[in-house]
């Protein structure tokens, strides 16, 4: 194996020797895009290979790009599959550093293209590939007609998922008897010459060029790929379609079938049909491989699904998350065909998602021998750095199952569920950002997610409201939390990206600006206009759908108010001034239509007839309302009862909400939803109380937000967390220990209870500790004792 590791690097400086002749040379690569000869079919895998010779070592960097998606290999040996998902516009180049021993050596990539019906967040312009190298051997492999050659791999096809809309992708039908023999190593007969596209372009510097993507240095590391050792065999029997019968499992065949793949070497007789049913241990994320010998004529299935289903159909009443018994499976599958040979390596073209796995099994004249299953959790490696005691062991697994729900929900974009959509919700995102600052030094993701939706703004200034996304989608509700996500982003880490945002997120606010009326409120022309999973039609509050909602112009104050915000941390008075006037001018308004004093309620049209959470919370949050209505509006907050209430995503901002109105016991009394979740035997958190989709999904961590942020009581003040402000709030009783991450080195260590608390912070850190009693005590760095 050669010496290898990915790297990531701020810029593309190394691949810019061609010399600029002119400005129309600007960016321009010596390296090409090649493809075969030809139009490019609608879905496609090509093999691409170097078979190079070395006179000495070298030791060199290898950026590596694809449409859609690729798999590395050198002599054989598997080195990486990519690239990061971006846009044609941000097209990322993965970066490794090799170093390889003289002699001859071959360097092999399979690209996979899907004909623009690939999962939604994999963008495509055409098939290609490129490989662009600095050191020595450039000359030698770097992609053009010169070095390279291609052959198809017809054994590559892809399949509509039934019934699925195919934002998840399509099921690959792998069929051996197509796929050469030694493609990997570059071996075999029938390898075509290259077409060179065109040069690579590099997106900082492209001056004048035709439509093809631009090119950015990958942004994160690799993903984590680690095997899946917690799993077992439920069912093992015949296959009598979707439902696992009890009746026909036999519990002895189970456990020598389990026993026989963990060591590799099961043995399917010829001519059988059967079923097995793999739990694993967790929700997991995989990248699964098969190798099989022999089998010829043999036909596998591995289906992946969250939980089983209690009929015949897809519902959402799904029980005991980790019941199987006469329970029917519904899922994604990938098909693998067997041509008789040993050793022969299956694999997915894109990564699977749940807690159960059908491995189906028919075989023809030949015995079929399975020779390793691996499962490879895939995923982003988020790096939990924070950590917290609980005095209660259920607020531990809530914590935990938060905790997975956020590493499920993080790969090379957040999303906002790994198993139906994968795709990067702004909505989702906001939250999954703020608790991986909380959490972890590592803001690459956030970072990345921020520019993504800033190069998704529409000419209007409002962002899309999933991004990348081949299927654009607006949510217009979606688009202010681009903006406390921007502030969050310059609260808890800081640095450049917060100015170079800047316009974006004041764009934002124009777009809500053409839409304000004579009488100062804001109407959105029809559109999705999507709040909460409440009991409204398709999320959407009353009058949101171009008519004055209070809901609506609620969330543009936010937006407003934390732009100003923003502006204020960044040092900027003249533009904070003006925003905080923007939003006094709107939330006046806000209140002349929907002030209901004899409620002590904003209700959330101007008839008065309906009255939610969500419109309480929005208003306090953002801060601009008088002290008499604002502390009306909190205290009819905590005590209507007939309120539409937030669900799961929506609580977020409520616990933002209760934590100003300083009611820890109401936010621990709305932690029984995410009780239930835990209850029902789930490892993740929902997208929505029961009966919901989604089994995992990213904006139900947010509790995990709450316990370190409210609970514990640790926020940043200032622009790069320049100070610490700490206000626990434990219901009566409580204790609470726990540290949160600086970004700039060390952590705020926190012991918390009704005997006062203990606050330890790194030398370069001061603040303020906020007592239950309204005192407030100067924070020093080290070891603070307070009483009371």
């Amino acid at each position: 194996m050669a010496n290898f590791r990915r790297v990531t690097v701020g810029r593309l400086p190394f691949w810019r020797r061609q010399a600029i002749g002119s400005w129309v040379d600007a960016g321009v690569w010596p390296a090409k895009w090649i493809a075969l000869p030809g139009e490019p079919e609608a879905a496609r895998t090509v093999a691409y290979r170097n078979c190079f010779t070395l006179a000495a070592p070298e030791k060199f960097m290898l950026g590596v790009c694809a449409d859609a998606v690729y798999r590395l290999w050198l002599d054989g040996e598997e080195l990486a599959t990519g690239p990061e998902l971006g846009d044609v516009e941000h097209t990322y180049v993965d970066t490794y550093e090799l170093a390889l021993e003289a002699g001859p050596h071959a360097l092999v990539a399979a690209v996979s293209s899907f004909g623009g019906r690939g999962p939604y967040a994999k963008i495509e312009f055409r098939h290609g590939f490129l490989a662009a190298v600095d050191g020595a051997c450039a000359a030698q492999l770097e992609t053009n007609a010169r070095n390279w050659q291609a052959r198809p791999v017809p054994g590559h096809r892809f399949a509509q998922i039934p019934g699925w809309p195919g934002s998840v992708g399509q099921e690959l039908i792998f069929d051996a008897a197509g796929y050469p023999d030694g493609v990997e190593r570059g071996e075999g007969d029938g390898w075509l010459p290259v077409t060179e596209l065109w040069p690579g372009g590099d997106a900082e510097l492209r001056n004048e060029f035709a439509p093809q993507p631009l090119l950015y240095p990958a942004a994160l590391p690799d993903m984590l790929a680690t095997p899946v050792r917690g799993w077992t065999i439920r069912y093992a029997g015949p296959d009598r379609g979707r439902q696992f019968r009890i009746a026909d499992h036999c519990s002895e065949a189970a456990a020598r079938v389990e026993a026989e793949l963990k060591a590799g070497g099961l043995r399917v007789p010829p001519h059988t049909k059967t079923k097995f049913l793999i739990e694993l241990d967790d929700y997991y994320c995989v990248r699964p491989e098969l190798v099989v010998s022999r089998g010829r004529g043999a036909r596998i299935s591995l289906g992946w699904a969250e939980t089983l289903m209690t009929e015949e159909k897809e519902v959402r009443a799904k029980g005991w998350r980790t019941e199987w018994r006469d329970r029917y499976f519904f899922g994604i599958y990938d098909r693998f065909l067997p041509d008789g040979r040993d050793g022969m390596r299956f694999y997915t073209a894109w990564y699977r998602a749940g807690r159960f796995v059908s491995l189906e099994i028919e075989t023809a004249e030949e015995v079929l021998r399975i020779d390793r299953l691996a499962l490879n959790e895939f995923r982003y490696p988020v790096s939990f750095e924070s950590s917290l005691e609980f005095d209660r062991p259920e607020l531990d697994r809530l914590a935990a199952m938060a905790r997975r729900t956020l590493e499920m929900c993080s790969h090379d974009t957040f999303m906002d569920c790994p198993y139906y959509e994968q795709l990067m919700y702004l909505g989702d995102t906001r939250i999954q950002a703020l608790l991986t600052l909380v959490v972890s030094r590592d803001a690459r993701l956030v970072e990345k997610a921020l520019r993504m939706f800033a190069a998704s703004q529409l000419e209007s200034g409002l962002m899309q409201s999933r991004y990348p996304s081949r299927i654009r989608q607006i949510i217009p509700t979606f688009s202010p939390f681009f903006i406390a996500m921007l502030g969050d982003y310059a609260r808890w880490h800081g640095g450049p990206l917060v100015a170079e945002l800047l316009p974006a997120a004041r764009r934002v606010t124009d777009a809500y600006e053409r839409w304000i009326g004579v009488d100062g409120l804001v109407r959105i022309p029809r559109s999705w206009n999507f709040v909460d999973w409440t009991g409204w039609p398709m999320g959407v509050p009353p009058e949101a759908d171009g008519g004055a909602s209070g809901i609506v112009n609620a969330i543009h104050l936010y937006g407003v108010s934390s732009l100003a915000e923003l502006y204020e941390l960044t040092g900027d008075a003249v533009m904070a001034d003006y925003f905080r006037t923007r939003a006094r001018r709107l939330s006046d308004a806000v209140v002349k239509a929907f002030w209901r004093p004899e409620r002590g309620l904003f209700a959330d049209t101007a008839e008065g007839n309906e009255y939610s959470e969500h419109m309480q919370a929005m208003m306090l949050l953002a801060g601009t309302l008088p002290p008499e209505i604002e502390e009306a509006c909190g205290r009819a907050l905590c005590e209507a009862e007939d309120l539409v209430r937030a669900t799961v995503y929506f609580t977020f901002y409520l616990f933002e909400a209760y934590r100003k109105l300083n009611r820890p016991d109401l936010f621990d009394r709305r932690l029984d939803v995410f009780r239930e979740m835990e209850r029902l035997g789930l490892a993740t958190l929902l997208e929505e109380p029961e009966p919901s989709r989604s089994d995992c999904h990213a904006w139900s961590a947010h509790i995990l937000y709450h316990f370190y942020a409210s609970m514990l009581g640790v926020r940043p003040v200032g622009f790069g967390f320049r100070a610490v402000e700490v206000r626990p709030q434990l219901p009566p009783g409580r204790t609470l220990k726990g540290r949160v991450v600086h970004p700039a080195g060390g952590t705020v260590e926190v012991e918390a209870g009704p005997g006062g608390a203990t606050v330890v912070l790194p030398q370069h850190l001061s603040g303020t500790y906020y007592a239950p009693d309204g005192r407030a005590v100067a924070l020093n760095p080290g070891r603070n004792e307070i009483k009371g």
